[in-house]
């Protein structure tokens, strides 16, 4: 079959939200993760040969952008992978944009393109096979978002991942492949303060006084 049918799907929108990369600054503050951002490097770097899906999810606010971000920049994912692509997905978005983009980043091509969004998906997949790449989407809101990109994304047993990020947990499962969605869960009293600290956030006396007292 060829790669313009199987990924042959609808545009949810008729404007272009920009997919630019937005991940956080390396330097931005993860207070409470480094268990689950080592988790998620070992979902990344062992396992199955086949490319795997890893799924974030979680309440908003609670960091999942900022954790797929630390570990997206970590020096050993940035040494493991061929290629590496982040993209904002959105309540709203594009599915030519969003192939543009990805295809972009995979390439590095800053061309003008403008060929149409079969074609586009074509050309993603064939600059994807044979290497070993990681691609972030950020914040999906329906299975229909992973539809229209997903099929593009080869399966070339070279230990290639997508991680995913959402706030609505039957999205993830419904993107499980071989890793069981992982559940972003809240920070404890003591890291909440110790971000706020980190942060340099000016309390009122009474809310800080409140925060000491419960840690």
């Amino acid at each position: 079959m060829e790669v313009v049918e199987t990924c042959e799907k609808r545009t949810l929108s008729s404007v272009e939200p920009s997919t630019e990369r937005s991940f956080p600054s390396i330097d931005e503050e993860v207070v409470g993760f480094v268990e689950d951002a080592e988790n998620i490097m070992q979902k990344l770097t062992g396992g199955t040969k086949d490319m795997d899906v890893l799924s974030i999810y979680g309440m908003p606010g609670l960091g999942k952008t900022t954790l797929a971000g630390k570990v997206y920049n970590n020096p050993s994912i940035v040494n493991r992978f061929d290629v590496r692509v982040w993209c904002s997905v959105s309540q709203t978005y594009d599915r030519r944009t969003l192939l543009v983009e990805i295809f972009k980043q995979t390439t590095h091509d800053k061309s003008e393109i403008k060929e149409d969004v079969d074609v586009i998906a074509d050309m993603l997949q064939k600059a994807l096979i044979g290497r070993r790449y990681l691609i972030v989407l950020d914040d999906i809101w329906e299975v229909e978002a992973w539809e229209d990109v997903g099929l593009c994304f080869p399966n070339n047993e070279k230990g290639s991942r997508v991680i995913v990020t959402t706030r609505i947990e039957e999205v993830a499962k419904n993107l499980q492949h071989r890793s069981d969605p992982y559940s972003l869960r809240f920070l404890t009293v003591e890291e909440s303060w110790e971000l706020l600290k980190k942060k340099g956030y000016k309390l009122p006396n009474i809310v800080r006084d409140c925060l000491l007292s419960l840690s």
